[in-house]
């Protein structure tokens, strides 16, 4: 554990490897997760109460609240470290477009185990005196503990948002975010692409300059006991040594194809979540703006939550269209 804790530290037992059966995020939200009940739980908690507190700040200052779902998990070719400088790299992007009247919530920020939330893992496991690394040794997070943790972000609201008062009905129906935003592929392109690359140059490019640089990168995609010497390869007997080139080539050309055609919250089972809720929290504002003495009219739409994908805003029917579940159970 980076951070120095001078209390006492807790005692790791077996029930923190404890998941709970199929629960909600949320009371009468219907999506349901599969979580760890000990003390990852407890950290969760406290990254809950961290990123409500950083929302809570842009709302005070009337900013508007855009909810940027990102792959993230190291998926289909994909790096968890590249999904982190894409989604940073399109924050930034719209923030220059949109401007100052915006905040952005970049999930990649607060993920606990990448390296921008490795301190905040820290921390909270410091504050609560849990020795993180016997934690660690015996269990980690899944996905279920991640979303159930961004669910309960993007739904739970009191009465007064900011400097609103969304009125009673409205409590928990995620009026903390005025958008949600979902990667697409056009996105993850402009990051590659430069004035002077193709899409293919600006990938190959990109990965040169990670494993030349990055030490987690080039440990990631280098492949033990290879060794680059022709002669080595063409020996007789050198099968063995050509099958880990092979290896190597093919988590090249892995990486070369998701972020060329797949990198986007198609891929993504934490977005497929996301776009759930997305639907199920407009679904919920109609259904409380129905005019009650006409019960055959629609709900109000204007109420709903703006959404984007890849640059453009979402289409009528594809806002209300369901997705296949993430992480969540059917």
């Amino acid at each position: 554990m980076s951070e120095k804790c001078t209390a006492e530290l807790r005692t790791v037992t077996a029930a923190d490897r404890d998941i709970c059966a199929p629960s909600e995020a949320v009371p009468d939200f219907p999506l349901k997760y599969r979580w760890h009940t000990g003390m990852w739980c407890e950290i969760f908690d406290k990254q809950i109460e961290l990123i409500q507190a950083d929302i809570a700040r842009a709302k005070a200052e009337d900013k508007l609240v855009v909810y940027l779902s990102c792959p993230i998990s190291t998926r289909g070719g994909g790096y968890s470290g590249t999904n982190v400088d894409v989604a940073r790299f399109i924050e930034r992007h719209l923030l220059d477009r949109w401007g100052e009247a915006f905040w952005i919530l970049n999930p990649a920020q607060y993920q606990l185990e990448s390296k921008a939330g490795t301190g905040l893992m820290n921390k909270h496991a410091c504050d609560l005196r849990i020795p993180l690394n016997e934690l660690i040794a015996l269990t980690r997070p899944n996905g279920g503990d991640y979303m159930r943790m961004w669910t309960t972000v993007l739904v739970k609201n009191e009465q007064h948002v900011g400097k609103r008062d969304v009125g009673a009905k409205y409590i928990n129906t995620g009026q903390s975010f005025d958008a949600f935003y979902f990667i697409g592929p056009r996105d993850v392109q402009k990051f590659f692409d430069g004035s002077n690359y193709t899409l293919t140059a600006g990938i190959q490019a990109y990965f040169a300059r990670k494993f030349a640089t990055d030490s987690d990168f080039r440990d990631y995609f280098s492949v033990p006991d290879i060794k680059w010497d022709h002669a080595e390869a063409n020996k007789p007997g050198g099968t063995k040594e050509q099958d880990l080139r092979d290896k190597w080539e093919g988590m090249r050309y892995d990486f070369l194809r998701y972020y060329a055609v797949r990198a986007s919250v198609n891929f993504s089972l934490g977005s497929h979540d996301e776009w759930l809720i997305y639907k199920t929290l407009n679904e919920k504002r109609r259904d409380l703006s129905r005019d009650p003495d006409n019960f055959m009219a629609d709900g109000e739409v204007g109420e709903q939550i703006a959404g984007f994908f890849d640059g453009t805003q979402i289409n009528p029917a594809s806002t209300e269209s369901a997705l296949s579940h993430g992480y969540s159970v059917p």
